[in-house]
């Protein structure tokens, strides 16, 4: 317990120090957020020992104002207290792994300067949380992974533009940032991508990625919402993936590519989302740029949900969703999902299939002491032929104010 309290207090102390200065003085400001976090994973069957973890975390922010609107620095503390875990159970990402058991950590998640470079331009340099499509750092766990890179954002003509450089990340229960590495080698990581939206409401994305003699990957998304004239709506969405090789760090021939199609109907509280997924090539969609060493990058596809990402060799998914918002209880939203895979290429098969079931229910207190307590309970089932058959259950609780 003193390896967080004490972290802890340093980075708040930290925090007033560099407010001090009457540069800073502006706008500064100081968010905490809980967050706390019961884990449990079933395995149906076979020798996979269940996995069982919960952890109160904190997350911290500081962001300054820019000095004489040109420099600043923002800075993040992660931090997450053991309430419960035992041997193996970091390996569902909760709580850092010591030896053969677990422990709480803390690490500063985030800290980069920010520098202006013109009106639309900004570079910032240091650890940070990335939210690109081809590097999205996972926060579903106590604390988010986190990157450190150079990223420089700008807009030309309309659209959204960004660099990023990385050469090392951290994963969500862990502290130190390691570099990307694979067969004893290291090498960098680089990214271009951007945005537009039209006029009409038309959203395109793009991104190519490169992890030197590694892997490549290509993103592209479109999405494009329909208003109604009874005030229902339809959105459109269309997610790409290319990836291959780049080199013999990847130690093999590689070359896959994911295609994914949505389509969401909005009436009234009710929301309903069928979703196609496709997998081609020659194998099944790596989007890990490190082999999940040390990154925790995400899909950001309809079918990649609570457990499985449906990106097997040769998969094909379908999912059915549906969300509402129950009026009579201002806060509360459920959600329920059942997503197909078939056509699974395996050493022993080729026509494999898989399942995922997901139930949510999410609960926002909207007034009183407690006004802003989210409550959110995740429910899975998963039945699969190429892997474990699995039961998963996690309770949440996010809490957040702020300081100044």
């Amino acid at each position: 317990m003193n390896t967080l309290k004490k972290p802890l207090a340093i980075a708040l102390a930290s925090c007033g120090m560099i407010a001090t200065p009457a540069a800073f003085a502006n706008e500064p400001s100081l968010d905490i957020n809980l967050r706390t976090l019961y884990f449990n994973r079933d395995f149906r069957q076979g020798t996979a020992e269940d996995r069982v973890a919960a952890s109160q975390a904190v997350r911290i922010d500081y962001v300054s104002p820019y000095i004489n609107d040109v420099i600043g620095f923002d800075a993040s503390l992660f931090g997450a207290l053991k309430l419960d875990g035992r041997g193996g159970d970091e390996s569902i990402g909760m709580l850092k792994a010591d030896g053969d058991d677990t422990e709480s950590y803390a690490k500063l998640g985030q800290a980069f300067i920010k520098l202006k470079l013109g009106d639309v331009t900004e570079l910032r340099a240091g650890r940070m949380v990335l939210t690109t499509p081809l590097l999205y750092d996972d926060d579903s766990r106590s604390t988010p992974s986190s990157t450190q890179a150079i990223k420089l954002d700008t807009q030309v003509g309309g659209a959204d533009l960004y660099a990023i450089y990385s050469d090392r990340a951290v994963n969500m229960a862990e502290t130190d940032f390691d570099k990307y590495e694979a067969n004893g080698e290291e090498y960098d990581l680089y990214v271009l991508g951007g945005s537009y939206s039209f006029n009409n409401g038309l959203n395109v994305q793009a991104a190519h990625g490169i992890a030197d003699d590694y892997l490549r990957q290509t993103y592209l998304n479109a999405s494009y919402p329909f208003e109604l004239n009874n005030g229902d709506s339809i959105l459109v969405d269309a997610h790409y993936y290319y990836g291959t090789d780049d080199g013999d760090l990847y130690g093999r021939d590689y070359q896959s590519s994911l295609f994914n199609l949505a389509g969401r109907y909005t009436t009234g509280d009710l929301t309903m989302t069928l979703s196609y997924q496709n997998i081609g090539g020659d194998d099944g969609y790596d989007y890990s740029w490190d082999g999940f060493n040390n990154d925790n990058n995400i899909l950001m596809v309809w079918n990649s949900v609570q457990y499985l990402d449906f990106n097997s060799a040769d998969e094909q998914s379908l999912q059915v969703r549906a969300d509402y918002n129950v009026a009579s209880v201002p806060g509360l939203s459920l959600m329920a999902r059942h997503t197909e895979g078939w056509d699974i290429d395996t050493s022993t098969q080729s026509d494999a299939k898989e399942s995922e079931t997901d139930l949510e229910a999410r609960y926002t207190i909207q007034g009183g002491t407690l006004e802003g307590l989210s409550l959110r309970a995740r429910i899975a089932h998963i039945e699969s032929e190429q892997f474990d058959n699995v039961d998963e259950v996690r309770l949440i609780a996010n809490y957040g104010f702020s300081a100044f």
